[in-house]
């Protein structure tokens, strides 16, 4: 046998063996990482996107039409698909229940807190969920949450002259979710009314999944400002007695497609 002639025939399958064991090992090894870069540059990017609604709900105007889009998921890296799938909920988040006797009138009403929930599924990350409400927002991770941005409800509840003065954004479509890789569509549209009402006696109860610690603080700190206010706090309610209120409704309608 020719020595001559297997000489190259051994170096190519060497060469084979390498290429192929280079291949495996780039593949078990630095793929994964490009799929995790890619993963977590997206996840940055929707987060983002998400945490901008606290901007168009703060410059939103009554009658007033905004939109976001965001992309859930997909997309590609050059060594295949991303994984990411997410899943946008509107939902509702508490109860604000005024009841009161007053001048003329008897005001028993309930309207219904809204959030706007982001989650976030991946194979390379941990889920995480942001959620929207109230101008406020929380980051749920690891059984833990978050408060990344506090509402203001210091605006939503102030007594001043005699007169507490209550601002709700009332949910009045029906709950919501869109899942999947796509691109989905989140508009959001208020419109205002307000009443107000003289020498009332009764109470404003708050049930609030996500900020009701903020509520509790308010009302509290309302009701050491005067002895015609009072905090119960087994039912998380500001009481009062012989004082106007005025309430601003803020009835929002939100969509996502």
């Amino acid at each position: 046998m020719d020595k001559k002639a297997i000489s190259p025939v051994v170096s190519m399958m060497l060469i084979l063996a390498i290429i192929t064991t280079s291949i495996s090992v780039l593949w078990a090894n630095y793929v994964p990482i490009v799929k995790k870069r890619a993963e977590i540059e997206h996840n940055e990017k929707l987060s983002d996107e998400f945490l901008s609604i606290s901007t168009i709900y703060s410059l939103l105007n009554e009658n007033e039409s905004k939109v976001i889009s965001l992309k859930l998921g997909g997309g590609e890296t050059t060594f295949g698909h991303l994984t990411t799938s997410s899943t946008l909920k509107v939902k509702k988040t508490g109860t604000v229940i005024v009841d009161m006797s007053c001048d003329n009138s008897t005001v028993r009403k309930s309207f219904s807190l809204f959030g706007i929930e982001l989650s976030i599924h991946n194979t390379y990350l941990p889920d995480r969920a942001f959620v929207f409400s109230e101008g406020g927002i929380k980051v749920f991770q690891y059984d833990k949450n978050i408060t990344r941005l506090k509402p203001n409800i210091n605006e939503s509840l102030r007594f001043q002259n005699d007169t507490l003065m209550l601002r709700i954004d009332n949910l009045t479509t029906k709950p919501q979710e869109v899942s999947g890789s796509g691109i989905v569509y989140l508009r959001l549209k208020f419109e205002c009314h307000s009443d107000r009402y003289d020498n009332c006696t009764g109470f404003i109860q708050v049930n609030d999944s996500l900020f009701e610690e903020e509520w509790i603080g308010v009302m509290e700190s309302l009701s050491k400002r005067s002895d015609k206010l009072s905090f119960d706090s087994e039912n998380n309610s500001l009481e009062f007695n012989g004082i106007n209120v005025s309430i601003l409704v803020r009835d929002f309608v939100v969509n996502a497609s």
